[in-house]
């Protein structure tokens, strides 16, 4: 399949890799369910600082509606099945579950019934869902009672709320990830401001690692990533590792450039093959999730950025676009890998 950047990959599908092995793509509760104030939840710590503070949002926008997944799931799992996709991860908010953010609160039963028909819906399409229990959404009862990670109250809640993900939905869930991306969270919630002139004095000289993308922060560099795998393999008695997320974003200016991505297909085709590199070293990887299935809201950035195979387009009913990069994964999550993208 050559798709226009002067590399070939024909012979470079899913069947190189093992059965087993699992291709997905991830999201998050806040990023894509919208019904933010509706059906029972509490708000998150999200929900107030995009309403408090719009300013600090790059379009001033919010996750009120997002990309409507709480309505439109299962639209999204027939999108995903009709892709090929063998895995979904999924974050559960919190405070849909848990509105005041602990049990004696009392228990959505709205929001239960929520999770219950996504995994349901997921399993009965042949999908693995894999579930993060925090994704960064922190009920806001918790930060206005003893100001939530900063207090060691948070343990026994968030141990509670585990414990009720785990009575409820554990029976089909079989793959928990506790808390997404810890360092991001610690660094950039409450840290990141003290690096003050640190980090530029540290870069003066610097030069950027990899190729520079449309968003300034974000680099490709596949070696990284093998480098990273291999470290890890001979670090910790090589692990059974799933990459739970990787990606590549790209500002929205305008639809059409937006679909004709293939910048991130060859993203994904380096990186594939960089995992695929590692594990005939030995490295024990099982699984690898794009980030993400569709565009969203993108925290800071809102939706001027997007990192998803499917467009959504915001301004017209919400209505999934598939990119080129969803045609191409399909054709390489197929038997053969066969097909072509004009």
């Amino acid at each position: 399949m050559s798709i226009g950047l002067g590399l070939n990959y024909d012979h470079f599908n899913r069947s190189v890799f093992s059965p087993g092995f699992l291709f997905g793509a991830a999201s998050s509760a806040y990023q894509y369910e919208g019904a933010a104030f509706e059906v029972g939840k509490g708000p998150s710590i999200w929900d107030t600082f995009t309403h408090k503070f719009p300013g600090k949002i790059l379009d001033r926008s919010n996750g009120d509606v997002a990309d409507n997944f709480y309505y439109l799931y299962k639209e999204d799992v027939k999108l995903m099945k009709y892709i090929g996709l063998d895995a979904f991860r999924m974050s559960i908010s919190w405070s849909r579950i848990l509105p005041r953010g602990k049990l004696n609160g009392g228990v959505n039963k709205e929001g239960i019934a929520f999770y219950n028909n996504i995994f349901d819906e997921l399993l009965a399409n042949g999908i693995t869902p894999l579930v993060t229990l925090f994704h960064w959404d922190l009920p806001q009862t918790l930060e206005d009672e003893y100001r939530g990670f900063l207090s060691p109250q948070v343990i026994d809640d968030f141990r509670d709320f585990g414990d009720l993900c785990f009575k409820e939905f554990g029976d089909r869930i079989k793959h928990w990830i506790t808390i997404n991306e810890p360092f991001a969270f610690a660094n950039g919630g409450y840290d990141g401001s003290f690096l003050g002139n640190l980090a530029p004095a540290h870069d003066i000289n610097g030069v950027p690692i990899g190729e520079p993308t449309e968003v300034s922060t974000f680099f490709v560099y596949p070696k990284g990533l093998y480098k990273l795998l291999v470290y890890t393999k001979k670090k910790y008695k090589n692990p059974t590792i799933f990459i739970t997320e990787t990606g590549i974003a790209d500002r929205k200016n305008g639809t059409i450039k937006h679909i004709r991505d293939f910048h991130r297909i060859d993203f994904y085709n380096r990186h594939f093959w960089t995992v695929q590199r590692a594990i005939k070293q030995g490295v024990k990887v099982k699984g690898i999730f794009g980030w993400s299935f569709l565009d969203d809201f993108e925290w800071g950035d809102g939706y001027d950025i997007g990192f998803g195979f499917f467009y959504v387009d915001f301004q017209n009913e919400l209505k999934r676009i598939p990119k080129l990069s969803a045609i191409w994964f399909k054709h390489f999550l197929s038997k053969s890998g066969e097909g072509k993208i004009a």
